[in-house]
Parts: C-alpha cells; structure tokens; sequence
C-alpha cells in the first residue's frame, strides 16, 4: 500500500471524470457540472466518491448519477493499478466552483484516514466554451 498515490489516484479520477470521454445519453456530463457550478454561485458542487458515513450525498441529474455510477464501478480497478485500497482513503471527492477571480474551477481532493488531504487542481476540462462570469 503506497499512501503517497492517493494525490495522483485521486487527480486521476477527477481528470477522467471532467474530460470528454464522460459522454452519457447524448451529452458531456461537464455541461451539466458547469451549470451546476453556475448555479452555485461561488459554492462548490461535489462528487463523492468515498465519504464519511454521516455525510449527505447531493442528489444531481439523471445523466450525472449515470455517470457517478460507471466511475464508482471503476474506482477498485484504479485503485488497485495506484497500489491503494478503499479502506486508506476517508474521503474522496470532485469540487467543481466558480473561485472569486471568476474562473470555472475543478479540484481533486483526498484525504487519508491520517487526516492528510491531498489537492489537486485540473487544468484542462471538458468545457467547449470559456465561462464569462
């Protein structure tokens, strides 16, 4: 078990998931994450992959709960290529937000059963058009 891949287990995951290969029933699933985002106003949208049991998991659209379920199907085959087990990571989660220099944002972030988090920042989404705030 190698605790120093849960940054790039977790960056990895969360790239996978905003890129354009997360195409479900027609459409970008980014499209609806970055409306979600808009609509937030500042606020984080989170996807949960791992979470402490007395957390709410927020309900989304269809296509997006589509595509929540295909990746948990895959996380313990990521897992495993990271060398990592579910049990070692307490919290793993997607943030997608509007930051105050009004850029669209998407962070990865872990956090062992340490309490060490890991954060990630993703560059390149899957977003045809630039936000304009």
């Amino acid at each position: 078990m190698k605790l120093k891949n849960i940054k790039s287990f977790s960056h990895n995951l969360s790239h996978s998931y905003v890129s354009f290969e997360n195409y479900v029933d027609g459409e970008f699933v980014f499209k609806d994450l970055k409306e979600l985002a808009k609509i937030a106003n500042g606020e984080k949208v989170s996807i949960y992959w791992l979470y402490p049991k007395n957390k709410v998991v927020p309900l989304f659209n269809e296509r997006i709960s589509k595509s929540i379920e295909y990746y948990k199907k895959w996380l313990p085959k990521l897992l495993h290529q990271h060398e990592l087990d579910a049990s070692v990571i307490a919290e793993l989660r997607t943030d997608i937000y509007i930051a105050s220099s009004k850029q669209l944002e998407v962070q990865a972030y872990a956090r062992d059963t340490n309490g060490k988090e890991y954060i990630k920042n993703i560059y390149e989404f899957a977003d045809l058009k630039r936000y304009d705030g």
